[in-house]
């Protein structure tokens, strides 16, 4: 496990609240609501993180409507480490520019992306996988945690291991390839071979590893976000609202993820794990 010191989390918490529409809107999206339990999903996200990334080393990407909610919401997180999107570019730039300040500001560290609006039913189960993946980063991969199917769901997409996968393995294994959200005929055959899991958009790398990755697959945005000034600066800002708008709209899983060849996955047992949607 590399030293905790420089590992951080990154919590991806866009969003329009569409849809959980009434109960959630622009201002009120489903990660900042309480569907189980005192504490919101985002809360509940950061408070499961909190034995391995302590708060002053969560950073959060979200929009303008929700910054001061999730502000009201997480006083444990620094208010500058919570950014706001000028416009939302979809996970790949979101996270390049994440992984652009982290460089700057810890060289060397690592990062792990997580959803703000999802359930884990059994914290402590799925805490431990994480360092698995975080070791597998420090080594130089891009680390994916996959979850067991419980049954062939048509809504998620899959990471697919060359052979069959025991959940919960402590033990980041070779990826053969990501797949898009399959029919039901083909999720059945998925789940019943065991080289399955579904994708839940957590992932795990050095800083300087993805940039590499958006230089290579990405190269405009890689661009656009390595010629922002320095994060401290008092021009960042200003900078980012003219520059984040003239990245690409893309996701990780296709700039990045279904591209690189150094991906490892660690296959998830039943942590409890919804997205809370499907």
């Amino acid at each position: 496990m590399p030293k905790s010191s420089h590992i951080h989390g990154l919590i991806l918490a866009g969003g329009r609240g569409t849809r959980f529409w009434p109960r959630s809107r622009q201002k009120r999206a489903k990660q900042v609501l309480k569907f189980f339990g005192e504490r919101s999903l985002i809360q509940q996200t950061v408070d499961r993180l909190k034995t391995l990334i302590p708060g002053e080393r969560i950073w959060i990407i979200t929009n303008d409507h929700l910054r001061p909610e999730i502000l009201s919401q997480l006083p444990e997180v620094p208010p500058a480490q919570v950014l706001a999107e000028p416009v939302g570019r979809n996970t790949a730039p979101a996270i390049g520019l994440a992984a652009r300040i982290l460089e700057e500001v810890d060289p060397g560290s690592l990062m792990g992306v997580f959803p703000a609006d999802h359930l884990v039913a059994r914290p402590a189960r799925y805490v431990r996988l994480l360092r698995p993946a975080f070791r597998a980063a420090a080594q130089g991969n891009i680390a994916v945690l996959g979850m067991q199917p419980l049954w062939p769901e048509t809504g998620f997409g899959y990471i697919e291991f060359p052979s069959r996968v025991k959940p919960g393995l402590l033990e980041a294994l070779p990826v053969k390839s990501f797949r898009e959200k399959p029919d039901l005929k083909t999720a059945k055959k998925f789940v019943s071979s065991g080289r399955f899991c579904w994708n839940a958009g957590m992932f795990f790398f050095r800083n300087s590893v993805y940039l590499h990755a958006l230089r290579e697959y990405l190269p405009h945005t890689a661009t656009l976000l390595a010629s922002l000034p320095p994060f401290r600066s008092p021009e960042f800002f200003a900078r980012l609202k003219e520059t984040f708008p003239l990245c690409e709209n893309i996701s990780v899983d296709y700039a990045v993820m279904e591209k690189v060849k150094n991906v490892v996955g660690v296959a998830a047992d039943d942590v409890g794990w919804s997205d809370v949607g499907t």
